[in-house]
């Protein structure tokens, strides 16, 4: 009972602060993109309320790219109010609108989140954090608090997965009953939020996989007829289609290719990764004056990462429901921030579950420290310390004060104005004086640069992770692009560089020590020369790609090379692939080598004698073996494509990673010419203690400290 009376008492809270934060954005959000064709919409259905037309449903679906239902919502709304002109009929394509009628706009606004405050309400009665994430989630509180269809959609497709969830834990056919309709009205509200469906599908699939048989298709009855009543509540609340099922959804079809292929979907030119940078960024609009209290977003997405694994074992449809509409959002060719929302309730249920996770190891950690006076005796301790004395000072001298120095010029506004100040005691003066109390912090302004040193305090930090999480307003996540490109390319380097050293291990293998040293020439080029070398093959114009096409044409292979590189916005990422892998492999090859060179031969003949083939002898022999070799050479690998820095200050992305924006910031003649130290000394700090948080979290999860223990 009282853990009952708790859990009720967490819902009511975190229902509390949704609707609160909700309400705030419902006041201060301006109007944006299709507010005003949902507005008109609604107001098309509020008048046949008004006039009992109810024959009018079936000719009536403004914006036919999206099904009635959540617009009857508005509809139902709107017919309390008097009724007034219909908003303005203007293309898919245009600017929102200027201003709507305040008191319909206030209405539809209030319903929305209504809907997204019941959605947090809902998730936090499966998990309160939970709840309390998706509630404070900056995107869903935006797009739950204007006039849009996912307020209700996204309701609805909760509410089915509940529904199947009830069912898996009761095994009462009424809540599969229940989650079929609700699945029906949620595709009647906003088609992608229909795709819950395939998680439902795919989670009862495996949990019924021991019974399941084509010779006994009785076993299928009930999913298929969860199914059939899916699509029956899909057509019975969707008036608009009875008149004509097949013609009116080819013309709704027709109309979804339009918003995929409209010429602002091209000038957007979103990157197929844009969801991801959606999801990892709180909103980077509406900051002045601002509307959101708290910026989670980012933290959200990188705890829902941690907690995956647990989020399957314990809740499995909220993990194939994350992972089955993440991929869809990244085929889905329309990149809008909208479509999202079909996924932050399970993003905030594994962030939850990641959350715990975390806890749980600190507290374990905790447990397990080492006692007082357990590691070296008093004397053992007297007899080291000659012996470290010159590596703690070369220590001190080399890394801790260049790091102390840094931390105190992101405690300022340091910049290229004010060197003769800083380099003459003002950086120490300020920080001083700001952490004694003597001065007051001042808000550092990007755009100006004084000639005196003043104290920041932290308020830099917040400010500058805003830029680097949610770039400059253009849906850039700096950060997830960094930590993207470090997974691509020390996961592709690996796999080519284990791949070369098994084939030069090889028996036969002619000139074997010829290719190793051939193979390691890439890595012996500086890397900006290597840089400039790849810039020369695909600079415009007058790059030998480009020098290759004019030659043999638009319609040759470079042709068609040159083609991608300047139509497709997820092109460039793969030129920069190629020599980050070119130039980081060799290492790979090298670790690898190492470790085959130290693998027992002994091993291989017990899995030749029990019958093991090569993917198996490879899967289960030789990769455990080379892994703790390996595994220390992924994080070197991991820690320089991270700080990546000269492949994309060569090609000109001076914002590609926090490296480049680092050294951009403060290069009096980078972009802007902004020579702000203090802004680039922020982002170093904050890139360390990343580097620090992720090696740590790699070396616990991979336990590559335990170093090889076969040699």
């Amino acid at each position: 009972m009282p853990k009952t009376i708790a859990r009720i008492f967490a819902v009511i809270l975190v229902a509390a602060l949704a609707w609160t934060l909700r309400m705030r954005a419902v006041s201060m959000l301006p109007i944006d993109f299709d507010e005003d064709d949902y507005l008109r919409a609604g107001q098309q259905y509020a008048h046949l309320i008004r006039t009992s037309d109810w024959s009018g449903f079936l000719e009536t679906n403004y914006r036919p790219e999206h099904p009635p239902l959540a617009k009857i919502a508005y509809g139902i709304v709107f017919s309390f109010f008097p009724e007034q002109p219909l908003v303005e009929d203007v293309a898919i394509t245009a600017a929102p609108a200027s201003s709507l009628p305040e008191d319909l706009l206030q209405a539809g606004r209030t319903e929305a989140a209504v809907f997204g405050t019941l959605t947090a309400a809902l998730l936090a009665l499966v998990n309160p954090l939970g709840g309390l994430f998706l509630a404070a989630h900056t995107f869903t509180i935006k797009y739950t608090s204007q006039i849009m269809l996912d307020g209700l959609s996204a309701l609805l497709s909760l509410s089915a997965v509940l529904a199947y969830w009830q069912f898996r834990k009761k095994n009462h056919n009424g809540w599969l009953i229940a989650s079929a309709i609700v699945l029906g009205l949620a595709a009647d509200s906003k088609y992608l939020h229909g795709t819950v469906g395939f998680a439902i599908l795919a989670d009862w699939l495996l949990e019924n996989k021991a019974s399941l048989s084509l010779k006994n298709p009785k076993a299928f009855t009930p999913i298929l007829g969860w199914g059939i009543l899916s699509l029956l509540t899909f057509f019975a609340f969707n008036p608009y289609l009875w008149a004509d099922p097949a013609g009116r959804l080819q013309e709704s079809f027709g109309a979804v290719t339009y918003t995929v292929t409209n010429p602002n979907v091209d000038r957007a030119s979103y990157p197929f990764w844009q969801q991801l940078n959606w999801l990892t960024m709180s909103v980077p609009w509406h900051n002045n004056p601002r509307v959101f209290v708290v910026m989670l977003d980012t933290f959200i997405a990188f705890l829902a990462v941690l907690g995956f694994k647990r989020t399957w074992e314990r809740h499995r449809i909220f993990a194939l429901w994350l992972a089955i509409d993440v991929f869809i959002l990244l085929v889905w060719r329309t990149k809008w921030p909208q479509y999202i929302l079909i996924v932050t309730a399970p993003l905030s249920l594994s962030a939850a579950e990641g959350t715990a996770l975390l806890w749980g190891q600190m507290l374990q950690a905790w447990k397990n420290r080492p006692k007082t006076g357990a590691a070296y005796r008093k004397v053992e301790m007297r007899r080291a310390v000659p012996w470290l004395i010159p590596g703690l000072t070369a220590f001190l001298v080399l890394t801790i004060f260049p790091l102390l120095f840094q931390i105190a010029i992101s405690l300022t506004d340091f910049n290229s104005a004010s060197i003769r100040d800083g380099f003459s005691g003002g950086i120490w003066r300020a920080v001083w004086q700001g952490i004694s109390g003597q001065i007051e912090a001042v808000q550092l302004d990007i755009e100006a640069r004084s000639n005196q040193v003043n104290f920041t305090g932290l308020g830099s930090y917040p400010a500058v992770f805003q830029v680097i999480t949610a770039g400059f307003g253009d849906g850039y996540n700096i950060l997830f692009f960094n930590v993207m490109w470090t997974l691509l390319s020390v996961t592709l380097q690996g796999g080519l560089g284990v791949a070369v050293a098994l084939l030069l291990w090889q028996k036969g293998v002619r000139l074997g020590k010829f290719w190793q040293a051939l193979f390691i020439l890439p890595w012996a080029i500086p890397e900006m020369v290597g840089a400039l070398m790849w810039l020369n093959i695909v600079q415009e114009d007058w790059g030998w790609l480009y020098l290759a096409a004019k030659k043999y044409g638009a319609d040759s292979f470079f042709g068609a090379l040159v083609n991608g590189i300047q139509t497709s916005s997820s092109a460039w990422l793969l030129l920069f692939l190629l020599p980050a892998v070119w130039y980081g492999f060799p290492f790979m090859m090298l670790a690898a080598s190492a470790g085959l060179k130290m693998i027992p031969k002994d091993v291989y003949d017990a899995a030749a004698m029990d019958g093991a083939n090569a993917v198996q002898t490879f899967r289960f022999v030789t990769l455990p073996l080379l892994m703790p070799l390996l595994l220390p050479a992924f994080i070197v690998r991991g820690i320089f494509a991270f700080n990546q820095f000269y492949l994309f200050q060569a090609f000109f992305f001076w914002n590609a990673t926090l490296a480049t924006l680092s050294y951009n910031v403060f290069n009096p003649s980078g972009f802007n010419a902004l020579g702000q130290f203090a802004v680039s000394a922020v982002i170093n700090i904050i890139t360390v203690l990343i580097l620090i948080l992720f090696v740590s979290m790699f070396n616990r999860w991979s336990r590559a400290g335990e170093g090889v223990t076969y040699a």
